[in-house]
Formats: C-alpha cells, structure tokens, sequence
C-alpha cells in the first residue's frame, strides 16, 4: 500500500485538494483516509442519536453499523501505524507532516513551512505569492493523480 501525507497550515486547501483525488480515484482503488486532529473537542455522530448517548455515557467503543458502513469510537489514543491497514490500496493522511513512510505533499498556505518540514512536492492551492517550483491546484490536478498512479 502507497502512503500519501498531504499538509500545511489552515485553510492551504488539503482536505479540498484530498477530496478530488478520492473522487478521482476511488472507482479503481480503495482508499484510506486518516485525518489527523489536533484537540478532542469532535463528534463523529449527531447529538442525542443512541451512538452519540453511548459514547457520551462512556463506552470505552462505540461501533455504528449501516448496511454499507461500520464507524468506529473508540476512548483511546491509537497510532497511525496501527491504523494503517493492508485492506486498502492507497492510505492518504491529512495533517501529519513528519510521517516517515509517505510521499509527503506540503499544500502551500504558510511559506514557513518550507523551511520547516521535509516533503517531496509542493502544491500551491490558495498562496498567490509563491512562484517557485510548484504543482498549481486545481490546474494540474492530474500531474498529483500522476504522481499517485507512478508510485502505486
């Protein structure tokens, strides 16, 4: 399974720029997505729907099942590495900028990180200024998906 890490600071365009590659690739491959939150203030379900009571009650997991879907909360901190599964093809990550085993995209909103962070492409979505060698979103959507299929 390839691993891709797309991040930079708030509102760079990730999760846009992540969203359209899964549109893009999900009917010839499945995916992973992990996202990587910085606080717990999060629910994955609707207040005062029965998974939302239960894990506010305090299940240590709460699992929702749909005809097509399983979600999963569970009151416990859990590792990337742990999560990363070989049921997938492809595992893209959101926000974990020095995850070791990935082809690491760094979508350009704070020029610092450039300085900051090792990564192997840069994409410039929402900064207007940065002229350097750069992968233009949505322009050249396809030289990302490219990159993805080449290493998969």
């Amino acid at each position: 399974m390839k691993i891709l890490s797309f991040f930079g600071s708030s509102s760079s365009g990730k999760t846009t720029i992540i969203e359209n590659i899964i549109k893009t690739l999900s009917p010839e491959y499945k995916i992973m997505y992990i996202k990587g939150i910085p606080h717990d203030n999060i629910s994955l379900d609707t207040e005062n729907k029965d998974t939302w009571k239960m894990e506010n009650a305090g299940a240590y997991i709460t699992y929702g099942l749909t005809p097509t879907k399983t979600y999963k909360m569970a009151r416990k901190k859990s590792y990337i590495d742990d999560i990363i599964s070989g049921d997938a093809d492809i595992a893209i990550i959101e926000s974990f900028k020095n995850y070791k085993n990935a082809i690491k995209f760094l979508v350009l909103g704070d020029e610092e990180y450039i300085k900051k962070y090792e990564y192997d492409y840069i994409i410039k979505a929402n900064n207007g200024t940065y002229n350097n060698k750069c992968i233009k979103y949505p322009d050249e959507l396809n030289k990302i998906i490219k990159i993805i299929l080449d290493a998969v």
